[in-house]
């Protein structure tokens, strides 16, 4: 449930601290007083969209905060989500949750004190607190609404059934989808086999090897510099071998000398193991250079044939890939393609019988879906009979009304919500019979009738819209026994609705400091007589509505 809210700086709010407790509480005031103001600032806690005109006038931003402490089933479900979304909630604490949005309209949501994205902040809302508002019973009228309604009342099993029809209708999409895709190819696919075997073939004939562009480039360089690389080759294999003074020559003149020296110097037999080590290198360097100049040619013809052979290369890059690599998995792509149009038949036969397949397996999950929708509507037709008779509209008769088309993400079915206001008469749309106070307490009926322990907190916003009398009467004592099972808050102008409220706060315009501010008080007995009576006569109280103020205080006192 919602322990506290606290407003700041929020359209006519200056600074405003409410304390919630359990049961029934309601909010009263002129119109015009601010309660919708409240209504607005608990919306931004539950991830509604921010705007900046929702900054008080000379405030650089608003704040809204609320602390809740949920409980069972609701707790557990905040805590996956919030583990989740990585958001901190230690043990036995409250949750915080915080928004504020600034003169540019720019918002900013916090779960315990970590920023989260806008989406966490409406999964969390969801879960704290449901609003029952004038725009919900708007939604009664579309019926396009109603099958949503349905399947909330669905039970476990009746969930599974509807989220096994999910999964195969997904199955059968694709299945739909990949035959279409065999049934494209069908259509153009002689057209497409010539041109592949021509791509196909094309690059069989180049007989590509993984790298040869690379061994080409390699080899077109050493064959266009071919003379200048033999000039280089000769004239190093005359400095080590063959020339005048070569490398060779100096290094037999070295080793006679040291070895002269060795007959008196023991440490000259290394030296000498060295200068042998070097003549080897040597003597295998101009063997070396002499086979490099013998291998080297200028060869026009072959250098012509290279670049021809790179050419050869560089076009099927331009067309089929970035390199022989490339070429060559395009190729295998091509003929993997060619194989599957050359069984083309039984590629479209198999697509074929899965797609067949898979549409008896949606019709039977989709009738087994209608099943459970027709059990739950007749389940629903009654709970909602039982509130409807508790909100003095026992003489009306709901229906669920479900008709099956073709399949759909959400099944075959279509439902709308029929209303026969007094026995005899046939059901018909709500859209066309239901006034706004019957559709006020059908929202109501909805409301209990669909509850379970997901959410906590209600709180219902111009629920008593068309209604007085008896009927107030009947609806106050449905506020007053949901309250019994969870916290229940009720914006209400019927004083009927008011009195049978455990907790009574006031909402009022204030003048301050010269600027206009809502204020809201919590009422004590005699405050409380007086806003009843305020409610029942209006501008004029006199004794007797009074009197009858305090009448209805003192029957429904807590």
């Amino acid at each position: 449930m919602i322990e506290t809210l606290r407003v700041r700086d929020f359209a006519l709010v200056d600074e405003l601290c409410l304390d919630f407790s359990p049961g029934f509480t309601v909010l009263t005031g002129e119109t015009g007083a601010g309660k919708s103001i409240l209504l607005q600032a608990l919306g931004l806690l539950l991830g509604e969209r921010a705007s900046r005109e929702a900054v008080r006038a000379g405030a650089d931003q608003a704040r809204v905060e609320g602390v809740f402490a949920p409980s069972g089933a609701v707790h557990g479900a905040l805590a996956a989500a919030l583990d989740e979304a990585g958001v901190p909630w230690p043990e036995g604490e409250p949750l915080l949750v915080s928004r504020t949005v600034g003169a540019d309209g720019r918002s900013r949501a916090q779960v315990n004190g970590a920023l989260v994205p806008l989406a966490v902040l409406e999964r969390v809302g969801a879960r704290l607190v449901e609003v029952s508002s004038q725009h919900q019973h708007q939604g009664l009228m579309r019926e396009e609404t109603h099958l949503s309604l349905l399947d909330a009342a669905l039970g476990p099993e009746g969930r599974s059934v509807l989220e096994a029809y999910r999964t195969t209708y997904e199955a059968w999409e694709r299945a739909e989808a990949e035959a279409r895709r065999v049934e494209g190819l069908e259509a153009t696919a002689r057209e497409r086999q010539e041109f592949l075997r021509f791509q196909a073939e094309e690059i069989r004939q180049a007989r590509l090897e993984p790298g040869e562009e690379e061994r080409l480039a390699v080899e077109r360089e050493v064959l266009l510099h071919a003379g200048k690389l033999l000039e280089a080759y000769a004239a190093a294999e005359a400095e080590v071998y063959s020339g005048g003074d070569a490398a060779l020559d100096r290094l037999g003149r070295a080793a006679k000398a040291v070895e002269a020296a060795s007959r008196k110097d023991p440490e000259a037999a290394g030296i000498l193991e060295l200068l042998a080590e070097a003549r080897a290198s040597l003597d295998e360097a101009a063997l070396r250079l002499r086979d490099r100049q013998q291998g080297l040619e200028a060869d026009p013809r072959r250098l012509e044939a290279v670049e021809e052979r790179l050419e050869t290369v560089r076009r099927l890059e331009r067309k089929h890939g970035t390199s022989t690599a490339a070429i060559l998995q395009r190729l295998s792509a091509i003929e993997a393609e060619l194989g599957e149009l050359d069984h083309r038949e039984l590629a479209l036969e198999a697509a074929r019988k899965r797609r067949d397949a898979g549409r008896l397996e949606l019709d039977a999950a989709a009738e087994r879906l209608g099943a459970a929708r027709r059990q739950a509507g007749r389940e629903l037709e009654s709970r909602i009979g039982v509130e409807l008779e508790a909100l003095a509209l026992g003489r009306s008769s709901f229906r669920v009304e479900l008709t099956s088309g073709e399949p759909g993400p959400r099944g075959t079915d279509a439902a709308r919500f029929l209303l026969a206001p007094n026995p005899g008469e046939a059901p018909r749309p709500l859209a066309r019979i239901a006034s706004g106070g019957e559709l006020s307490r059908i929202l109501l009926a909805l409301k209990n009738a669909l509850r379970d322990a997901s959410v906590e907190t209600l709180v219902f916003d111009e629920v008593d819209a068309g209604i007085g009398g008896t009927v107030a009467d009947a609806v106050g004592d449905r506020l007053a026994a949901l309250a019994g099972a969870c916290q229940v808050v009720c914006i209400t102008h019927l004083p009927q609705i008011a009195c049978r409220a455990t907790h009574h706060w006031s909402v009022e315009k204030q003048e301050a400091g010269g600027r206009t501010v809502t204020r809201v008080r919590a009422l004590g007995p005699e405050d409380r007589v007086d806003e009843l009576a305020r409610m029942l006569g209006g501008r004029h109280v006199t004794g007797k509505t009074l009197e009858h103020a305090r009448e209805l205080a003192e029957r429904f006192a807590p």
